[in-house]
């Protein structure tokens, strides 16, 4: 009998727990508090609260609602992890397009290296061209200076063609300076990323290779 009390005893302590923590609500105050009860009070519904099932564990927890800076910072941070992303992708795209160019267009690293000498020789002639220019147009420049120099020491105004041929001459220097610095910087940029190619060249090779055997076992 007594057995009996005490089994139903212990069994409507359990009930009444279950009953307690059924739909029991937890927040915290604006003191750092942590309070739990039924239902959260209306002025803590807007900042973070949790809802805890029978065995006290949190199921389900509500954020507290963003303020309008932060809502601008979140989305701000959402839309350069796009366009960090958008990019990525694009780098990716291009980095297997140039894969697939260099295994279709050369078959072996000596390929590479005659398309290289192939655009330094075409350059190396396109500078030389320049320079001979150059020579030539400071030559022509230094006589003109001369003839306006004679005709200004008699005391004469030089006439008006001679000193257009003059500007004329110089600006011709001046682009074809920067003509040869250009094809200069395009000649090393052209070695370096030949280089590159064919790091790259042979890296793709190897996994071809190392393919094939695995495919042979």
């Amino acid at each position: 009998m007594f057995k009996q009390l005490l089994i139903n005893a212990i069994s409507s302590c359990l009930l009444l727990s279950s009953v307690a923590w059924a739909g029991m609500s937890k927040w915290v105050d604006e003191n750092g508090q942590v309070h739990y009860g039924d239902s959260v009070p209306p002025k803590y519904r807007a900042k973070e609260h949790s809802e805890l099932n029978t065995q006290g564990i949190i199921v389900h927890t509500t954020h507290a609602k963003k303020t309008g800076d932060e809502l601008e910072e979140e989305e701000k941070q959402n839309r350069l992890r796009l366009e960090l992303e958008k990019e990525r992708l694009i780098i990716e795209r291009k980095k297997n397009l140039r894969d697939r160019v260099l295994l279709d267009t050369f078959t072996t690293e000596k390929d590479l290296e005659i398309a290289r000498d192939a655009r330094i020789e075409a350059l190396d002639s396109q500078i030389s061209l320049a320079e001979t220019l150059i020579k030539h147009d400071k030559k022509k420049l230094e006589g003109i200076k001369k003839r306006i120099k004679s005709i200004r020491d008699s005391g004469r105004e030089p006439p008006e063609n001679l000193l257009k041929s003059e500007k004329s001459v110089s600006r011709q220097l001046e682009n074809n300076y920067e003509y040869v610095e250009d094809k200069g910087n395009e000649r090393t940029e052209i070695l370096q990323t030949f280089e590159a190619d064919v790091k790259r060249f042979r890296v793709l090779k190897k996994a071809k290779r190392d393919k094939a055997a695995r495919r042979a076992e």
